[in-house]
């Protein structure tokens, strides 16, 4: 199979589509924040699994730092084993998502939710799903069906509608977002000029290519990136990838780096300073240790230059949607690398699009 052919090539390459296509959907987003305010609730969670569970985390900074609502987020799995009397007495919203609406975890958290009184929100790319059908409120996202198993433009559509939710609420609210409503509803733009870095990322795919461990780091609002990256270097190339934040992996894990060490390290936005400067440092120790470093940063970043063996620039967009633009040349990567080494990325073994266990 030519590399044109491969399905999750194609679908990387829709995501700026499937963005677009998504936030068109604007005026549906805002009435469900009408909804949600309305109900007021007290205790907000968000739930799923692998790459939709760190859409939400992602998803989770915008909420807190638009909205003032810290949201917890819990694997699904382990959503179901969580004390039955957990959710009582309080208003609960839990925000489950699932790009086929069929994640048998993910429907049994909600399941248990609603048990307990909760409200659910499910997000999904099937309007007739069973999450769907659970759900009081909806956002669908609008990516188009998904073939490829490594899910990579389902991922891009959740964050853009769980964004728009976030700006939506806070519109509602009235807090001066007007700018981030424009923004977000153009998001399609700057996802379609991360996507121009795929021939650097196919050159850097070579070197990364005799890796077997990897180091994926972020920090802030790159962190989440950072998780769905590490996931899909697992996934589509067989890499044994973890994902820490920056200051934190100096506690105990940066002992195991040396040359042998692939870094990604995914800088966050220069204007968050104090994150920037101490990732900044991370970054240079690993460097220093011997490790291979390619790093993602926005356009105008130097920082990378003194400690980078590869360098990935993405455009600047405000940072609490930084992670639709910084997970672009990582889907990139990890297609690229599965090529290098002659894997099918469309067929990882031993998974399946969806897992109904």
């Amino acid at each position: 199979m030519s590399v044109e052919e491969h399905f999750m090539l194609r679908e990387i390459r829709e995501d700026a589509d499937a963005a677009k296509k998504t936030i068109e959907g604007f005026k549906d987003i805002e009435k469900v924040a009408e909804e949600l305010l309305e109900t007021k609730y007290d205790l907000y969670i968000v739930t799923g699994a692998g790459t939709s569970l760190h859409a939400g985390i992602a998803a989770s900074y915008a909420f807190y730092e638009l909205v003032g609502l810290p949201i917890m987020p819990i694997h699904a799995v382990e959503f179901i084993h969580t004390p039955s009397g957990m959710l009582e007495g309080r208003k609960t919203l839990v925000i489950a998502i699932s790009q086929s609406g069929e994640t048998s975890d993910t429907l049994r958290a909600v399941r248990k939710a609603k048990e307990q009184g909760a409200d659910i929100l499910g997000v999904t790319n099937f309007p007739e799903s069973s999450l769907a059908k659970e759900s009081k409120y909806k956002l669908i996202t609008k990516a188009g069906e998904e073939k490829a198993v490594v899910a990579t433009k389902t991922y891009v559509a959740q964050l853009t509608a769980l964004y728009g939710l976030s700006v939506a609420l806070a519109h509602k609210m009235g807090r001066d977002v007007g700018k981030l409503i424009d923004e977000i509803k153009n998001i399609g733009e700057p996802i379609r000029k991360a996507l121009g870095t795929e021939d650097d990322v196919k050159k850097i795919s070579r070197y990364a290519k005799p890796f077997v461990d990897a180091y994926v780091l972020g920090a802030d609002v790159t962190f989440p990136t950072a998780l769905e990256a590490a996931l899909k270097l697992k996934e589509g190339c067989l890499i044994h990838s973890e994902a820490f934040s920056a200051p934190e992996f100096r506690h105990g894990p940066i002992s195991l780096v040396d040359s042998s060490s692939l870094i990604l390290a995914l800088y966050p936005p220069v204007v968050r300073k104090n994150a920037h400067e101490a990732f900044h440092k991370v970054v240079a120790e690993v460097y220093e240790a011997g490790a291979t470093v390619i790093a993602i940063a926005e356009e105008e970043d130097e920082s990378p230059k003194e400690c980078s063996d590869f360098i990935i620039n993405v455009p600047k967009v405000s940072p609490v949607f930084a992670s639709a633009v910084y997970v672009v040349p990582c889907q990139l990567l990890t297609y690229y690398i599965a090529i290098a080494k002659g894997l099918n990325p469309d067929k990882p073994r031993r998974l399946t699009k969806v897992i109904r266990v």
